[in-house]
């Protein structure tokens, strides 16, 4: 019998199928909307700001410190969290590694968004428990699925294997 470890047989995608994609986006954006709507039930004004965070969030800290540095939309033509395309369209490809800042900018609105909204769905529990159904699952199937098999090697997240990093053919 032959046993084998199960970290050693993950490939590194190429492409997201249509149901990583269809999750991810769904998941995400809940995330945003569901936030928002708990913020704006509360305060107009600060569902506003969370509004301009998310959008702001949306067009740089995640698409310019992120995306841009990704090989999926420029080499593979595919993106779980936006079409393709419009990442191509928004910012140029940046090759060189993400910078520090990059980093604390994807990172400032990955946790930003979970975090913010907190404060405010804390007052309304169905909303709430809305908005962790679906937070956990999208963040749980991003670190625990697809960052251990992306190629976009400089993210912060990224959890491949130093092996699987350094075999040729793999390089982003």
């Amino acid at each position: 019998m032959v046993t084998q470890h199960p970290r050693r047989n993950v490939n590194l995608a190429d492409r997201f199928s249509l149901a990583e994609k269809i999750l991810m986006r769904i998941g995400f954006y809940g995330v945003l909307i569901i936030g928002a709507c708990g913020i704006y039930l509360e305060s107009i004004t600060l569902g506003l700001i969370y509004t301009a965070f998310v959008i702001f969030g949306l067009s740089v800290l995640l698409s310019y410190c992120l995306c841009a540095h990704c090989p999926y939309p420029y080499k593979y033509s595919d993106c779980l969290f936006a079409p393709a395309r419009l990442v191509k369209k928004s910012y140029k490809f940046r090759s060189g590694p993400m910078s520090v800042l990059d980093k604390i900018g994807f990172i400032v609105m990955i946790v930003g968004v979970v975090v913010i909204p907190q404060y405010w769905l804390l007052k309304n529990y169905a909303i709430l428990a809305i908005f962790w159904v679906f937070c956990l699952p999208t963040y749980a199937g991003l670190v625990f699925y697809e960052c251990r098999r992306c190629r976009h090697f400089g993210c912060p997240f990224n959890l491949v294997r130093e092996e699987l990093k350094k075999e040729p053919g793999r390089g982003n």
